[in-house]
C-alpha cells in the first residue's frame, strides 16, 4: 500500500513539474476551463438568489377575506382577532365597509367620469362587505401552504369568500422553472465542450510523448502506468480551472455587492445576492477536477491504443 501511493505522489509531482516547465500552454488551458466553469457557476447563483428574493420578498401574497354582508360588528371584530391570533398569519387588516367605499370612490374617481354618488343612490345601500386583509409569515409562503390556509379560513363562520391571488407567484415560479432547465442544459453543454477541450490538450501531450510511450510498453509497462501522469495531468487541469473560477466570482461578488446591497436597503429587504457556502465551493472543486479526469480518461482511452511499441 505504502509503494502504491508513493508511485502516486512520485507521478503526481512530476506532473506538476512538466505543467510547470511550460507555463504558457499550462495557464491557457487553465484559463480556458475557468471562464468555462464561470458561467454555470454564475448561472447557479443567479438562481439561488431569485429563490430566496421569491422566498424573502416583502411583496408576498395576500390573502383577502371577505365577511358574511349580515355580520354584526361585533362578530366580525371577534373574527377579526381570531384571525390575527393564527400561527400562520403575520398581519391581518380590518376593512369596515365604510372604509371600502372610501377606498372604492378614490379609486373610481380617477378611473371613471361616472358619479359612484348616483350609482349608490340608485342601489340605496353601500354594497360591500366587511372584509380582513391578511399577510402570511415567510413559513407559509409557499403555494401548497398558502392553498391549505386558505381551505382554512373558509371554515370559519361569518366568512363569506376567501380571495387568494398566487398569479405572480405562479408566473414568478414559472419563469424561475424555466430558467434553471435551460441552465442545467446550458452547464451539459459546457462540461461536454470542456471534456472535448481538455481531451485535446491531452491528446498533445500523448503525441508529443509517442516515443516515451512506446518505449515504457517496450520495456513491460502495462497501460495502467501509462495512463496514470495523463490522468492527473486531466484532474489537475481541471482543479486549477476550478480555483480560478472562485477567484473569479470573489472578484465579481466584491464588484456588485456594494451597489446590490444598497438595492436591499432601499427595498428593506435582506442581501439580494447568494453567497457560496463552504460546500458550493468544494462541489465546485470537485467538480473541475472531475471533469478533467473524465476527459483525460477519455482521451487517453482513445489515443493510447494506437500507440505501440515497434
Amino acid at each position: 500500500m505504502l509503494t502504491y501511493l508513493t508511485r502516486h505522489l512520485q507521478v503526481l509531482f512530476a506532473t506538476l513539474g512538466d505543467i510547470r516547465r511550460t507555463p504558457m500552454a499550462s495557464i491557457n488551458t487553465v484559463l480556458i476551463i475557468a471562464i468555462a466553469l464561470l458561467l454555470p457557476c454564475l448561472l447557479f447563483i443567479a438562481i439561488k438568489s431569485a429563490e430566496s428574493l421569491n422566498t424573502n420578498w416583502q411583496g408576498r401574497p395576500q390573502i383577502t377575506i371577505f365577511l358574511q354582508k349580515d355580520i354584526s360588528e361585533s362578530t366580525a371584530q371577534a373574527l377579526f382577532q381570531e384571525i390575527q391570533l393564527h400561527p400562520a398569519i403575520e398581519l391581518a387588516e380590518f376593512i369596515s365597509p365604510e372604509s371600502a367605499l372610501e377606498e372604492f370612490r378614490i379609486l373610481s374617481s380617477q378611473a371613471s367620469d361616472v358619479s359612484l354618488e348616483q350609482e349608490l343612490e340608485f342601489l340605496g345601500e353601500n354594497p360591500l362587505p366587511p372584509s380582513i386583509v391578511v399577510m402570511p409569515d415567510q413559513s407559509s409562503a409557499q403555494t401548497d401552504k398558502l392553498l391549505a390556509l386558505r381551505d382554512e379560513l373558509n371554515t370559519f363562520d361569518g366568512i363569506d369568500t376567501v380571495r387568494l391571488d398566487l398569479e405572480w407567484t405562479d408566473r414568478f415560479n414559472a419563469l424561475l422553472n424555466v430558467f434553471t432547465r435551460v441552465s442545467v442544459l446550458l452547464s451539459a453543454l459546457l462540461a461536454v465542450g470542456l471534456i472535448v477541450i481538455i481531451g485535446n490538450t491531452i491528446k498533445l501531450l500523448i503525441f508529443n510523448r509517442r516515443h516515451e510511450i512506446e518505449i515504457t510498453k517496450l520495456v513491460g509497462g502495462t497501460d495502467t502506468f501509462v495512463r496514470r501522469p495523463f490522468l492527473y495531468y486531466g484532474t489537475l487541469f481541471g482543479l486549477f480551472g476550478a480555483l480560478l473560477t472562485l477567484v473569479l466570482l470573489l472578484v465579481a461578488g466584491k464588484t456588485v455587492d456594494a451597489p446590490l446591497n444598497r438595492l436591499a436597503e432601499l427595498y428593506q429587504s435582506s442581501a439580494l445576492l447568494y453567497q457560496l457556502r463552504p460546500v458550493d465551493m468544494l462541489a465546485i472543486v470537485l467538480g473541475g477536477s472531475l471533469i478533467g479526469w473524465l476527459a483525460a480518461r477519455w482521451s487517453v482511452a482513445q489515443h493510447l491504443r494506437d500507440i505501440q511499441p515497434r
